[in-house]
């Protein structure tokens, strides 16, 4: 039986080749030795829709079964027009049903977003804290911004960025140590 803590990774982009789903990656890959990592896949989710709460869907059980064995929920995600992006945000609404007893409450929370340099995903982190303070009282309070432009060939954060999500990585760990 593993008795390391299990992470759940959430991915904001759908995007296959998302610099989201590099550093969810990377995060997973560097996690790996410390947790039990989980990436659900959000694309399948339908949509919410309190009409099938009473016989919730496969997809929904299922990344409610994820979050729910977990300790730590990592939201990884890009902004999209100021805000969250909506196949996050439907996840997030599934996830936090029934009403005040929703898969988040009592597990840690935290926030990273990658974009390009130009963009600060300052509005993207905000609302994902105001949402998220709502549904866990461990959220970790110190959101990740990792700039990163986008060349063609990229498959990695680089250098810089890799070191950064890894010191942010090491920093959540020790919160959720003290907690």
């Amino acid at each position: 039986m593993d008795d390391l803590p299990v992470c759940t990774l959430l991915v904001g982009s759908l995007r296959t080749a998302s610099l989201n789903r590099v550093a969810a990656r990377s995060a997973s890959e560097y996690l790996a030795y410390m947790c039990t990592v989980r990436s659900p896949d959000l694309r399948n989710l339908p949509l919410f829709n309190e009409d099938l709460e009473e016989s919730e869907p496969p997809e929904v059980t299922a990344l409610k079964d994820d979050v729910g064995d977990s300790n730590l929920v990592i939201i990884f995600t890009p902004e999209y027009n100021y805000g969250i992006p909506g196949g996050l945000k439907n996840a997030i609404d599934w996830l936090s049903r029934p009403v005040r007893n929703g898969c988040l409450i009592g597990r840690y929370v935290a926030i990273a977003s990658v974009g390009p340099p130009s963009l600060t995903g300052e509005n993207v982190r905000e609302n994902l804290t105001r949402t998220c303070s709502a549904l866990t009282d461990f959220l970790y309070p110190t959101t990740l911004r990792l700039p990163v432009a986008r060349d063609a060939a990229l498959d990695d954060l680089g250098d810089d960025a890799t070191v950064a999500l890894y010191d942010w990585l090491d920093g959540l760990l020790e919160f959720t140590r003290r907690g």
